[in-house]
């Protein structure tokens, strides 16, 4: 019951994102839009499990919610559903979270949306009555929502600037949260009680009418969650502690963590996940992960293949049928400059995920230029018209038609092998596909500050920056 954006990108914290090219103005090739991208480009945060359903992130930003939905809090406008199936129930989230019997999405947009019981005012939607489907929290006018938590009966959410807004527990409308020094980098909500991670490494804990305390032992805490009546705390060092006893990870460094009740389950930075009880015991759970959540009776997670798979206490993951997969990721990505462009060379995936390939789409990191490949064996094309000596960042995005994925970044600049005309500008010129074998060049490790611009933009569309400097 805990969840947040995340992104390796920290250093995006530092960086005014309002200078980037606007990511909406890009010319995307059809069935792909700036949504999109930020919601495949989110890893963490896209899974929930709570009292007696759960909900996860497609690449694509839809929800969908399976279990109890004696609430709504399935989100689909319907009660009946056969054999557990998962159900849709929103279009276009970065994160979600399901409290006890209610669900909250961050939309792609930067509001915030609730659904199911609202016996609280845990919804935020200024109306009473139970919700089958999702509404959007009011009272957050001008406010871009990075994150939200959810508890038993109440709500809570974090804006761009790193404060935090509750409602529920008997308030029906946002309340912003006061006496937290720095902003808030995560948090979370279980039972009837709140804690929060600071850009400086304070972690703050507090239950509903009470002013937030802060913890003495979380010195560098970077993320939170909440077990029961105890206070989980993930340092920069992926370290964890709860009710101040360290877990026993073997020496792994954890890279996130989530807690419920009387367990806590993390992931190491290999993806390997483990969970403990309150004294102590450990036990493994098959398969690497890239996001888990913990439930009050289970944990939920998503596998690096992207199938999604819950789990009880015997730690054996169940695979949720009826979700859409991703692709695979393209890798290899290698450029070569070229005069006034770019060949760009790839391996393709060899998972494609559930849905029939439509397209490759290699781009530099504005998403101004770019070549689309309708070929699921392409490997390469050329990208001309581009600037000689400018840097440039490019990634070859994956397109089927369950899922999209974007490949690691690798840097390059055109250069000039022969004057150009006289009186010419840069000339513009279509894209050209590689033939078999011509290959690309050396990859270019790192990322230069216009993509980190760029995929700051695309992520959070251009202004939710707070929980980025979170990550080590």
């Amino acid at each position: 019951m805990r969840h947040r954006i995340g992104t390796a990108l920290a250093a995006l914290a530092m960086v005014a994102l309002t200078a980037a090219p606007a990511a909406a103005d890009a010319p995307y090739p059809a069935g792909v839009s700036a949504d999109d991208l930020r919601a495949a480009g989110v890893s963490e945060g896209v899974v929930a499990a709570g009292g007696a359903h759960s909900c996860t992130v497609t690449s694509l930003g839809d929800v969908y919610c399976w279990g109890d939905d004696s609430s709504g809090q399935l989100g689909d406008g319907t009660s009946t559903h056969a054999g557990g199936q998962a159900v849709f129930a929103f279009r276009t989230a970065v994160q979600v979270d399901a409290g006890r019997a209610h669900t909250c999405a961050v939309g792609a947009d930067g509001n915030a949306y609730c659904w199911g019981d609202d016996s609280a005012g845990q919804l935020g939607t200024g109306t009473a009555g139970d919700r089958d489907e999702p509404a959007e929290v009011t009272g957050l006018d001008g406010h871009l929502i990075v994150q939200v938590a959810t508890g038993a009966r109440h709500t809570c959410a974090v804006d761009d600037e790193g404060a935090a807004w509750c409602w529920g527990d008997g308030s029906a409308a946002p309340v912003r949260v006061t006496g937290i020094a720095g902003p808030i980098v995560d948090i979370a909500a279980g039972g009837n009680t709140t804690c929060a991670a600071t850009a400086g490494g304070a972690a703050y804990c507090w239950s509903s009418g009470e002013a937030p305390a802060r913890i003495a032992e979380a010195r560098r805490a970077r993320q939170v969650a909440v077990a029961g009546k105890r206070a989980c705390f993930l340092d920069t060092d992926g370290r964890a502690s709860c009710g101040g006893a360290r877990l026993d990870t073997g020496g792994a460094e954890l890279d996130r963590i989530s807690a419920a009740g009387d367990r806590v389950c993390g992931v190491d930075r290999e993806g390997r996940a483990s969970c403990w009880t309150t004294d102590g015991e450990r036990s493994g759970v098959d398969g690497r992960m890239r996001d888990l959540d913990v439930g009050a009776d289970r944990a939920c997670g998503v596998g690096v293949e992207g199938y999604v798979s819950c789990w009880g206490a015997d730690g054996v993951p169940v695979r949720v049928g009826g979700l859409p997969r991703p692709p695979g990721a393209a890798t290899g990505v290698q450029v070569r400059a070229l005069d006034g462009g770019l060949r760009i060379s790839w391996h393709p995936p060899a998972d494609l995920g559930s849905g029939p390939f439509e397209f490759f789409w290699a781009a530099t990191a504005d998403y101004a230029s770019g070549c689309v490949l309708t070929v699921a064996t392409a490997s390469g094309c050329e990208v001309l018209g581009l600037r000689n000596g400018r840097t440039y960042d490019v990634a070859v995005v994956v397109r089927t038609r369950d899922g999209l994925t974007i490949s690691d970044y690798v840097t390059a600049a055109p250069s000039e092998v022969a004057p150009e005309p006289s009186g010419s500008a840069y000339p513009s010129a279509p894209p050209r596909e590689l033939q078999p074998g011509e290959g690309g060049g050396l990859p270019v490790t790192g990322l230069s500050p216009v993509a980190l611009l760029s995929i700051g933009t695309m992520l959070l569309g251009g202004g939710l920056v707070a929980l980025l400097v979170k990550k080590p």
